[in-house]
């Protein structure tokens, strides 16, 4: 399974906005729920930068809410290139240098960041040590930091800057466990509140004359009666699975398992695909591109491929137990 890479390697780490107020007092439990309710409420715009490994990238990004439903587009401002439009249901990704547009459906380990469910919140200080820690400014306004420290090896930690008024992540750190940052999100410009028209949300590179490649959802019905399903054998303690997909890859006729691992914030994916006739060779063993590692091994005749923004350690467990259930 190739991984797409570039701009959409920022999305996890962008849609998050409004809670309600913070007061004095509150713990970093409250802060976390703020976080994760916050993009559902108001709108944004405004300028980050993305760094990972040595790949620094400069976005623009414009997010709306609109009747509970969000939108989002996105654009590279350094580089190739890119552009993307993200609604609830699907991700269209603007490659005007290669002449295409590949347009995929929302993926279960696409949750925005930071990818947490309040009633997982008591189960979370199992596997990770969360504290408050000290005021900052970020963008300009000011920020409240919050640690995350992970108890053991198999996922990251994070350091977080959350907006004072609004609860929106302002800045975030993923962190090595020797607390040593390895990724880093942060706006340099933002708008909170703001008007955003249609036009704002439309593509500056017109579709037409591009050639689109389509991700096409096998029916929940066709994927029940799917011949091979497959499981995990070994899990890092906290991850369980979260979501089974099927789908079909875009531009290729062929169809993909997706099963989805989560511990309540690190998410590993794990692809598994039954490779055609004289196909080139496939990825084996660990591969890391900045903070995702992926894992790759042959199972039957059949590829799997897990791949997370985790420790090394973790895919490998994970990609390396995967069987089919007999």
């Amino acid at each position: 399974m190739n991984i797409r890479t570039g701009v959409g390697a920022a999305l996890p780490l962008v849609g998050a906005l409004l809670a309600a107020p913070a007061v004095a007092g509150d713990s970093a439990h409250d802060w976390l729920v703020k976080m994760d309710q916050a993009g559902r409420r108001l709108n944004y715009e405004g300028a980050f930068v993305y760094q990972h490994g040595d790949r620094l990238e400069a976005m623009r990004i414009v997010h709306k809410v609109a009747n509970g439903s969000v939108r989002e587009r996105l654009v590279a401002l350094n580089g190739a290139a890119r552009e993307i439009i993200r609604t609830e249901r699907e991700v269209l990704c603007y490659l005007p240098d290669e002449n295409s547009v590949v347009v995929e459906h929302r993926k279960a380990d696409s949750l925005g960041f930071p990818a947490i469910r309040p009633e997982r919140l008591p189960e979370l200080e199992k596997y990770y040590q969360m504290r408050l820690g000290k005021t900052g400014r970020v963008a300009g306004r000011p920020a409240q930091v919050v640690i995350i420290l992970a108890r053991d090896g198999y996922r990251y930690g994070y350091r977080l800057w959350a907006d004072q008024e609004t609860g929106l992540p302002l800045k975030a750190d993923l962190l090595a466990d020797d607390e040593k940052t390895i990724e880093q999100f942060m706006f340099a410009h933002i708008n909170i509140g703001v008007a955003i028209p249609a036009s704002a949300l439309a593509p500056s590179t017109p579709g037409k004359g591009l050639t689109w490649h389509r991700e096409r959802a096998v029916e929940d019905s066709a994927a029940a009666t799917q011949p091979e399903r497959w499981q995990a054998g070994r899990l890092p303690e906290g991850f369980r699975l979260s979501k089974r997909l099927v789908r079909k890859v875009p531009a290729l006729n062929k169809v993909v398992e997706h099963l989805v691992y989560s511990d309540g914030l690190a998410t590993v994916s794990v692809f598994i695909e039954k490779p055609e006739p004289g196909a080139r060779p496939e990825m084996l063993g660990p591969s890391r591109m900045g903070a995702v590692h992926a894992f790759g091994a042959r199972v039957d005749d059949h590829h799997v491929t897990a791949v997370g923004e985790v420790p090394a350690a973790t895919v490998a467990l994970i990609g390396g137990s995967m069987a089919p259930l007999e």
